[in-house]
C-alpha cells in the first residue's frame, strides 16, 4: 500500500497573510511525516531522558510514501482558477492524506484522484476550521461517485475505520489512527506498554514510554496520559467545536484514556471528570448537582453489594471499581460510615452487623 501526502509549506518569499488571505498549518503534517519515517530528530519530547522508544518497533515507512506534495501556506480565501494549481505528474498511490491545504485545490484534486489510483482519502481535522462543512459534503459526494473511501477524522487520532475497509487496512499497515496499546501487568505494575497503533503525530509512543513501570494505584489518567499528551505537546485545537460538543484536544485525550481500559480502571472512562486548561493544568469539570447525588447513591449501592459477604475489602479495591466517579466514591464511603453501615480501619472496609 502506497500513500501520498498533501501538505502546506512556508516559503521565505511568501507574503504575510492579510484580510484577503488565509494561512495553513505546516507543523502538523511534518509531525505525521516524521512519525511515519521514524525520523530520529523529529521527537525531542524526552530531551536528555530519551531512550529511543520507537527504535525497537522498526517502523519506517519512507518507502511506502509515494510522494509529499507541498502547496503554499498563504493563499487567498477565494482562488480564481484552482484547477490550475493541481500539480502535474501526481505519483500513483492507494491512500491520499490531505493535511490542511486550500479546500478549493483539494476539491479539484479529488475530481481527478481516480486517475492517480486513489482508493482512499483521509482529511484530518486538527482544528475546527481546517475544512468547511460544505467542502466536506462536496468531497464526500465526489469520492462516493468514484468508489473512493473517505474519512474526516477530527482529530486524526480518532480514525478507527471498520474491519475489512481500505482505511481499516491503512490503520493496521501504518500503525496510525485511533491509539491501541498492549499493556502487560506484573505485581500491580505496568511491565510493558507496546504500541500497536499510535496517534499519527507519534504522541502515543511518548505516553506508552512513561506508562511503563507505573503502579496501577497511580493516577495514570491525569498524571501520566493527560500530562504527557499535553507536554508532547498535542497540536489539536482548544477552540470549542459545535459538531463534537467539545474541543478537538479533549477528543484526543479521550482516545488516549482508552489505552487504560483493559486494566479495568474507572480512570479509563470515555467521559473524563477533568479537563486540561490551556496552560496544561488538569482542572475539574463541573458536574450537575442531580448527577452528583445520583453518582453518590450508585456508589453507596455498589459498596454495600461488594461487602455483602461480610468480608473486609481493601480500600484500594473500591478505588478500582469501574463506572464510579472517585469523588462520589469518597463521599459515599464517608456517608456510609456516618450512617453506621460500614467501618473503615487499617486501609480496609467492613460492613457493620
Amino acid at each position: 500500500m502506497k500513500i501520498l501526502i498533501f501538505k502546506s509549506r512556508r516559503t521565505l518569499d511568501a507574503p504575510p497573510p492579510d484580510e484577503y488571505s488565509q494561512e495553513f498549518d505546516t507543523v502538523y503534517a511534518d509531525r505525521v511525516i516524521g512519525n511515519l519515517t521514524n525520523d530520529a530528530s523529529f521527537c525531542t519530547a524526552c530531551g536528555p531522558d530519551c531512550i529511543g522508544c520507537r527504535a525497537p518497533y522498526g517502523r519506517r515507512f519512507g518507502d511506502r510514501i509515494a510522494g509529499v506534495i507541498a502547496f503554499p501556506a498563504v493563499l487567498p480565501y477565494v482562488l480564481e482558477r484552482p484547477a490550475e494549481r493541481v500539480p502535474e505528474n501526481i505519483p500513483r498511490h492507494d491512500v491520499l492524506i490531505a493535511i490542511h491545504i486550500h479546500e478549493q485545490i483539494l476539491i479539484e484534486c479529488l475530481k481527478r484522484c481516480r486517475e492517480w489510483g486513489t482508493r482512499g482519502v483521509i482529511m484530518p481535522l486538527e482544528e475546527t476550521g481546517w475544512v468547511s462543512g460544505s467542502a466536506r459534503a462536496e468531497a464526500q459526494k465526489i469520492c462516493e461517485a468514484q468508489g473512493v473511501e473517505i474519512a474526516f477524522p477530527k482529530p486524526f487520532c480518532s480514525l478507527n475505520p471498520p474491519e475489512g475497509s481500505l482505511l481499516g487496512e491503512f490503520r493496521k499497515t501504518f500503525h496510525i489512527g485511533y491509539p491501541d496499546v498492549e499493556l502487560r501487568v506484573e505485581d500491580n505494575r505496568i511491565a510493558e506498554a507496546n504500541v500497536q497503533v499510535s496517534a499519527p503525530c507519534g504522541a502515543t509512543y511518548y505516553i506508552a514510554r512513561w506508562l511503563k513501570g507505573k503502579s496501577l494505584d497511580d493516577d495514570l489518567k491525569y498524571e501520566v496520559v493527560a500530562k504527557r499528551l499535553h507536554s508532547y505537546p498535542c497540536t489539536a485545537g482548544m477552540d470549542w467545536d459545535e459538531e463534537l460538543d467539545d474541543t478537538v484536544l479533549h477528543v484526543s485525550g479521550k482516545a488516549h484514556y482508552r489505552i487504560l481500559a483493559p486494566l479495568g480502571l474507572d480512570q479509563a472512562s470515555d467521559e473524563p471528570d477533568a479537563v486540561l486548561s490551556p496552560l496544561g493544568k488538569t482542572v475539574p469539570r463541573p458536574v450537575p448537582v442531580a448527577e452528583n447525588v445520583r453518582n453518590i447513591e450508585d456508589a453507596k449501592t455498589a459498596i454495600l453489594a461488594r461487602l455483602a459477604k461480610g468480608e473486609a475489602v481493601p480500600l484500594k479495591a473500591f478505588r478500582r471499581m469501574g463506572k464510579i466517579v472517585p469523588a462520589a466514591l469518597n463521599t459515599a464511603l464517608l456517608t456510609l460510615r456516618r450512617e453506621g453501615k460500614i467501618v473503615l480501619r487499617g486501609g480496609e472496609v467492613r460492613q457493620t452487623h
